[in-house]
Formats: structure tokens, C-alpha cells, sequence
């Protein structure tokens, strides 16, 4: 395909493609930007020239190349589908890596407010969320908490979890209003051993089951007027942590990190907090 082709051939395209109207002039804005650069080297839509054209760009940031790659993607699936490409170009072009997104924690205000949704009759609901909360666990640990994994001894109160790679560790339990929960809902159970969270569907306790606490995290957060993930509870936790002045070393045994780099995601403090340490250091040199 030349470049008057894929010139009057993009509209089409364009034309029959379901997204925003901010994505369509993205798409639309890349696909000409291409058009113009193989109409001056004489290129045809080719994997050697696509490689080119990307290898001549070397200043687009991973993320800008990765948007203009998924917009010819999509044009060349589309093309070939109508009968206007033997064969993708795009098939074996390498995609750029991309940084991981900043892990992005909510304010504790915001959270309580979605816990202030919750019914009382929830309790279920309520300890889930906020044993997440409270002490960073990732969803699917929680879920696999048993009875017999609690130690509630006053003054040690912790729990051990079963982590990513079937590593065990030990979380502490020191919010206090954490442990007050906890044991007012182990006083509700009618078990001593098996799943802590159980779905209680036809009056029968079952495993529950993570797209179900999901969807009952989301109505909360609708409810309450607070855009807020599950996912993101942990992310809150942490982003406190280092506010908070907590080590790294020790913030990455919390989550159950095996690798430093992971926790690092985290190390972004607030500017207050970063000032507030800057203060420190100051009056200690005076």
C-alpha cells in the first residue's frame, strides 16, 4: 500500500472505528503524520519501512511509540480485512517497554468515606476491606486467610499470610480499631477453622469469590462518590508508610515484596512530608 492509498484508505478506517472522539483524532493524527513521512522517503507500507520510520524517531517517548504502533495495528488488522494488505507489516515490529504505571494511593479520608457507606449488617464487607486496607495485604491473601491463621494475643496481635510464590510472612495487626473488628467478627462465626471470609449465598458458607468482592468494592465506592479500586487500598497503605517515615526494608516485608525495586515504586512522599524532613535536618545542624 503507497501513501496515497493509506491516505484515503485512513478515513475509511477512521470512519468505521467505535472510540472516543479523542482517540479517533489521536488515530487520525498518527496515521498522517506516517502518510506524510512515506510519501517523502518513497516508502511503501512495509515492515522495513515501518522499522525505519520508528528508527528515525528515536526521541518519541516509549509511550508515544507504543500509542502510534497500536494505531497502525489496528489499521493493518482492519486492512486486511478488507482486502487491502497481503500481509501485516506491523506483525514483528518490537513493542517499546513501558515503565510501570506510580502505584497511586487515595488520601485516608477518601477511603473512610467509602467505608462509611458500608451497611452495619456488612460486617463481612467491612473487616475485608479494611484488613486490606490496614495492613496492604493483595486481595487474593486475604481471601485465603483461615481462622487459624489469626493470632489475637493481646499486645501481638498478627496474622500470617500465604503470598505470591507460596512465601509465608507475618503481618502485624497494630491498628487497634483493626483488632477490635477482628474480634467482634470472630465472635459472629459459627467455625473455629476455615476460610476467615466466607460468601454466605442460599445460607450456605462457601469460598468468596474475588469478581464478587470486586463488584461489591465498586458499588461502595459509587455510593460514596469515590473513584477507587480495590487494588488501590494496598497502594494507599503504602504511600502512608513512606509518608509516614517507614523504612523501605521494612515497607517491603509488609507487602510481601521479593524484590527492593518493587517497594521503590513507592518512594514518591508527599511535599509536605518531604519538607517536614528537610526541616528536621536543618534544626539538627543548627
Amino acid at each position: 500500500m503507497d501513501a496515497t492509498t493509506l491516505n484515503s484508505q485512513a478515513e475509511r478506517f477512521l470512519a468505521e472505528l467505535h472510540r472516543s472522539p479523542q482517540t479517533v483524532r489521536a488515530y487520525r493524527a498518527d496515521l498522517r503524520h506516517l502518510t506524510g513521512w512515506l510519501r517523502e522517503t518513497a516508502h511503501g507500507l512495509e515492515r522495513e519501512a515501518l522499522e525505519a520510520y520508528f528508527a528515525v524517531h528515536p526521541h518519541w517517548a516509549p509511550a508515544t511509540r507504543s500509542r502510534k504502533q497500536t494505531t497502525l495495528e489496528r489499521f493493518c488488522r482492519w486492512a486486511l480485512q478488507h482486502d487491502l494488505l497481503d500481509r501485516d507489516p506491523t506483525l514483528h515490529l518490537e513493542h517499546p517497554r513501558l515503565p510501570p504505571p506510580h502505584p497511586r494511593g487515595l488520601r485516608r479520608e477518601d477511603i473512610e468515606r467509602i467505608f462509611a457507606v458500608i451497611p452495619p449488617e456488612q460486617a463481612r464487607d467491612a473487616l475485608l476491606f479494611r484488613l486490606v486496607f490496614e495492613t496492604g495485604l493483595r486481595i487474593g491473601e486475604a481471601l485465603g486467610i483461615h481462622v487459624e491463621d489469626l493470632d489475637l494475643t493481646r499486645g501481638d496481635e498478627h496474622l500470617t499470610v500465604l503470598g505470591k510464590g507460596s512465601r509465608k510472612r507475618t503481618v502485624l495487626l497494630d491498628d487497634p480499631r483493626l483488632v477490635s473488628a477482628l474480634r467482634r467478627y470472630l465472635r459472629t462465626l459459627g467455625y473455629t477453622h476455615g476460610p476467615l471470609f466466607q460468601a454466605t449465598k442460599n445460607g450456605r458458607g462457601g469460598p468468596l469469590r474475588y469478581q464478587s468482592v470486586q463488584e461489591r468494592w465498586q458499588g461502595y465506592a459509587r455510593r460514596a462518590g469515590v473513584t477507587c479500586t480495590l487494588h488501590q487500598l494496598r497502594h494507599s497503605h503504602a504511600t502512608e508508610l513512606v509518608n509516614g517515615g517507614v523504612s523501605l526494608a521494612t515497607i517491603r516485608k509488609r507487602l510481601g515484596h521479593q524484590h527492593i525495586q518493587t517497594t521503590l515504586r513507592y518512594a514518591e512522599v508527599s511535599d509536605s512530608t518531604a519538607d517536614a524532613e528537610l526541616r528536621r535536618w536543618r534544626r539538627q545542624r543548627h
